[in-house]
């Protein structure tokens, strides 16, 4: 349609290319439209006008210039940042032509421009004012940082009050929208910091500050000042190197302004959402690559509204980008790309593996060198990206150690969550390299590791340690540095050096002096850390912080006490040396073959280990290890004889199948026993594994081992067993069959893996849970072990509680015994999340480990979902009857429940009358035998066969014994057998 002079064409939604080239631009704007984004729209003349909700607290001012000369066409103009740089239509704008295609009737016609549109006046005018007013405004928000540092820094956190807070956190928006990200995110995270854990609270500034995390809170502070001093350079003339703009203050980078990246061969070695501080909704892929050995970086970053409606950039995990192109970002480790071309798309394979171990770095010495390096910029990120070749990990007490193969080591965080996904990644295999990020916590240099490269016995796999989902990655999703005490012993029994302990010591002083605010810093305060600083040979630095209270106005002392903290933190980097751990004194754990322990001096039995486990005094590792000493000091009659509960213990079956490997016929007999009888889901993976052992070890028993395991793969109703045997079958033809025979496994198995990537990807990015709960169906069902890694992270990060707890029941399922920890810990805190020890309830019974055993009798006893907590007694088979009877026994009371009864019902007949003939044999002559006698007929009383078998055992023990109690038991068996009616 035409438009009359002055006015603004109407135009259809078909029409919208014609006028925005960009397509990418009109989807945002189309989805800024639909999200209701938009505000205050209106029409003068040939000009449309709107504003847009962004990510800070004022909207963006948008105008659309319509001209029909030479040509009909719209110009955006927009307040938003993007406009700055950028001379196209950006996502504010296209929102608001697609609003007049699909709504026109929506614009209320104004007699003038609204105020402050932009070309509301005329062109010279806005060229003007907007060229005048950007550095205005990032000049008074770079003053606004410099004075709240100065104020804190001089009064303490003590100044702070709760409307102070608010305040910090409405000057962040407000430098977010003058183009000053950094200060903006780091005002955001110290509003964040002086809140507390207790967001919302206003606390007293006296409460708050003995909670506060002190050098966390001067961390902020000098990367505040730091970054407004080198600002203020800026702005004064002097220019920004690219790295910088891209970190300190942020730019709509265009692809002239990028560096040209070719002939990548890129591996995705990781995959993250997470959510910044001041509400970005960020998605990376991490890559390697094989050609130069750098990391790369590819970022899909939207304000959280948006990234609900928007497609979510896509993993490319288990796949090689041979020939890749793409433009680099300026800024640091791993770079920033934007692809314009994936390459030849292949699956990862063996040889795309052992290029990455090529071009990892050789050993910690290089990790910690390429750290320091990184460092010397002031403004580099805390962390730098590795890849690092590492022989084994060093369990000490609840840390653990990467080690090189010279001894070095690098320390892993304290994470209790990385703990056990470490151990569900390291299980069965060798580790040779670890991929993640370097940095320094508690004076100890870190690795936060996302991804390992291990050997297992198929060849080399490269499996995900970690998943970030929802969180900041690295530094930021620690949950904050140690201070004091905590921080201190942290260091020594990691080991960390003595120079670097010191050292850290004197910064965590100087960050509790800074909390307080220098206008107390004394001579008394600063003459001791001085003399340390001496001590460690840093005479300028100690010179420097003597001087600093001779100064009367505290203000002055501020930049180079910062400039101090920050110096010292550099010597922090040197100091903090790699740690030596002495191999000759350590033990491999035979579960994991790539850890090692301190070698215990003692073998503890089973009960005690877990004694031990529970009150938190023990690692699964040193745990491992006695479980092992444990069961190879048994003799095989006894392992062949009781094959309950031995076999059900999942930290067992390494062992267990070692020991058996070579009993070849007595071996297989068992394994059958194993399968046939009813009983919990381990006490059968570790009779797969035996036939696996068997069959690896040779023999005459090899081939029915080999029968046993294609019986199991094809006819088993169990998930989890068929994948299982199927593994063994794989492995035995891989390790048995040379040249076509093995390649033809690979090739198999390279298949099977090619859908659980498929899948594995639809549940880490599908944007909807019935997504993400459709593909974790379809891996639960496809039943391959690889699947493991997925459903661990769904099982843990995944934002819907319904994911995360059908990830629970389909880890169980596939029999993944690294989990039961995890549960049984979560069954531990019913008293506090009824829903998830409810979940752990079902997973501990469907896996069947007696580790779980203890915590659900406990939760029986205490009358917590009898009905469901039986049943998953009852699905352990004879590896729950004994103790099951034993918490009856303690607790009479038990067996007036109805569920009790039934859990016994429903286990097998003989094995419950085998049980109670026992304790019938075993208690005869005891003083409390008659009322015991009792308690087992009743028992008994579930099965016609037991109850009579067990009723003539009491009467044969109990015959010619004087007493009421005895004669009523009598009595009570006689009735079982039909001698006496009920009654008489």
């Amino acid at each position: 349609m035409s438009a009359a002079p002055g006015d603004v064409q109407r135009i259809g939604a078909g029409e919208l290319r014609a006028f925005i080239q960009d397509a990418g631009e009109l989807k945002k704007g189309t989805l800024l439209y639909d999200g209701g984004q938009l505000l205050n729209l209106a029409r003068h003349e040939n000009k449309l006008f709107c504003e847009a909700r962004g990510s800070g607290a004022s909207p963006y001012k948008v105008t659309l210039v319509y001209s029909d000369a030479p040509a009909p066409g719209f110009k955006g103009r927009c307040t938003c940042p993007a406009r700055t740089f950028n001379t196209a239509f950006c996502k504010h704008a296209a929102a608001l032509l697609v609003a007049w295609a699909r709504a026109p009737e929506s614009f209320a016609v104004s007699d003038a421009p609204p105020p402050g549109a932009p070309g509301g006046e005329t062109a010279r005018k806005s060229v003007k004012k907007g060229s005048a007013n950007a550095p205005a405004l990032m000049k008074s928000g770079v003053e606004q940082v410099s004075t709240l540092v100065r104020e804190l820094g001089v009064a303490g956190v003590a100044a702070i009050g709760g409307d102070r807070i608010e305040q910090l956190e409405k000057l962040a928006e407000g430098l977010r929208e003058n183009r000053l990200r950094r200060l903006s995110a780091r005002t955001l995270d110290l509003a964040a910091l002086l809140r507390g854990p207790a967001a919302g609270v206003h606390q007293a500034a006296g409460a708050r500050r003995g909670a506060l995390p002190a050098v966390a809170y001067a961390n902020l502070m000098a990367d505040l000042l730091l970054t407004a001093r080198k600002l203020e350079k800026h702005l004064a003339g002097e220019p920004l190197d690219d790295r910088h703009v891209e970190e300190l203050v942020g730019k709509t980078w265009k692809a002239s302004d990028r560096k040209p990246a070719e002939g990548l061969t890129l591996v995705e070695y990781a995959f993250s959402t997470r959510t910044t501080s001041d509400d970005y909704v960020i998605r990376e892929s991490r890559f390697l690559d094989l050609e130069s050995g750098r990391h790369f970086s590819e970022k899909q970053i939207l304000p959280a509204f948006m990234a609900k409606r928007t497609e979510p950039k896509r993993s490319f995990a288990g796949e090689v980008l041979a020939g890749a192109r793409a433009t680099t970002y300026p800024g640091y480790p791993p770079l920033r790309v934007d692809f314009t071309d994936l390459g030849d798309k292949r699956p990862l394979d063996a040889g795309a593996l052992e290029a990455m171990l090529a071009r990892a770095l050789p050993d910690v010495g290089a990790a910690l060198a390429a750290l320091q390096e990184h460092r010397k910029d002031v403004f580099a990120p805390d962390l730098v990206p590795v890849a690092v070749r590492i022989d084994t990990l060093f369990a000490r007490g609840a840390r653990l150690s990467a080690v090189d193969d010279k001894g070095e080591a690098l320390h892993l965080p304290d994470d209790a969550a990385l703990e056990e996904r470490l151990a569900g990644s390291l299980r069965d295999a060798r580790l040779r390299a670890l991929l993640g990020d370097v940095g320094i916590d508690a004076a100890l240099p870190t690795l936060w590791p996302l991804a390992a490269v291990v050997e297992g016995p198929l060849g080399l796999e490269l499996r995900a340690v970690i998943d970030f989902s929802g969180v900041e990655q690295g530094a930021a999703a620690r949950s904050g540095p140690l201070e004091g005490s905590a921080w201190n012993a942290a260091a020594r029994e990691a080991g960390a050096s003595p120079a670097a302990i010191a050292l850290g010591e004197v910064r965590e002083e100087l960050a509790e002096a800074l909390a307080t605010g220098l206008t107390g810093l004394s001579a008394r305060v600063t003459d001791p850390l001085a003399a340390r600083l001496r001590d460690l040979r840093l005479e300028k630095q100690a010179a420097l912080l003597q001087g600093l209270p001779q100064r009367p106005d505290p203000a002055d002392r501020l930049d180079d006490f910062i400039k101090l903290y920050q110096v010292l933190e550099m010597a922090l980097v040197r100091l903090a040396g790699a740690t030596h751990i002495d191999s000759a004194s350590t033990e491999r754990v035979p579960t994991y073959e790539s850890v090692t322990v301190t070698r215990p001096d003692e073998t503890l039995p089973p009960d005690e280990v877990a004694r031990r486990r529970a009150a938190g005094e023990m690692n699964r590792y040193v745990a491992a290890v006695h479980h092992a000493r444990y069961y190879a000091s048994l003799p095989a009659s006894e392992l062949v004889k009781s094959i309950f509960p031995l076999w059900a213990d999942g930290t067992a079956t390494p062992t267990i199948a070692k020991t058996f490997a070579p009993l070849g016929a007595e071996a297989v007999a068992a394994a059958e026993k194993a399968l046939t009888v009813k009983a919990g889901r381990v006490a059968k993976l570790t009779a797969v594994r035996v036939l696996q052992a068997v069959v690896l070890h040779g023999g005459p028993a090899r081939a029915d081992a080999a029968a046993m395991l294609g019986r199991v793969a094809e006819h088993a109703k169990d998930a989890g067993l068929r994948a299982l045997a199927r593994d063994a079958l794989d492995v035995i033809d891989a390790t048995q069959a040379a040249g076509p025979g093995g390649e033809a496994v690979r090739a198999r198995r390279a298949a099977r893996m090619e859908r659980v990537q498929e899948l594995a990807k639809a549940l880490g990015a599908a944007p909807t849970k019935e997504e993400r709960g459709e593909a974790l169906k379809a891996l639960a069902e496809l039943g391959d072990l690889a699947a493991l890694p997925a459903l661990r992270r769904a099982f843990y990060a995944d934002a819907a509680r319904g994911v995360r707890e059908e990830a629970a029941y389909a880890l169980a399922q596939l029999g993944d015994v690294e989990m039961v920890e995890t549960f049984v810990r979560m069954l531990a805190s019913r008293g506090e999340d009824e829903r998830e020890a409810k979940i752990a309830a079902y997973a501990l019974g469907y896996l069947g480990d007696v580790r779980g055993l203890s915590e659900l009798l406990s939760a029986y006893a205490a009358g917590y979902k009898p009905g469901i907590v039986a049943d998953a007694i009852r699905a352990f088979g004879p590896v729950a009857l004994a103790p099951l009877v034993d918490l009856i026994e303690a607790r009479p009371e038990i067996a007036k429940r109805a569920a009790a009864l039934d859990a016994l019902k429903k286990m097998d007949e003989a094995a419950v009358a085998g049980c109670l003939l026992e304790r019938v044999e075993a208690r005869r002559g005891d003083a409390d035998f008659p009322e015991k006698a009792q308690l087992y007929l009743k028992l008994a009383d579930v099965h016609p066969h037991s109850k009579r078998e067990v009723a003539a055992a009491i009467t044969a023990a109990l015959a010619g014994v004087e007493g009421k109690e005895a004669q009523a038991a009598v009595k009570a068996a006689q009735r079982a057998l039909g001698v006496v009616k009920r009654g008489k």
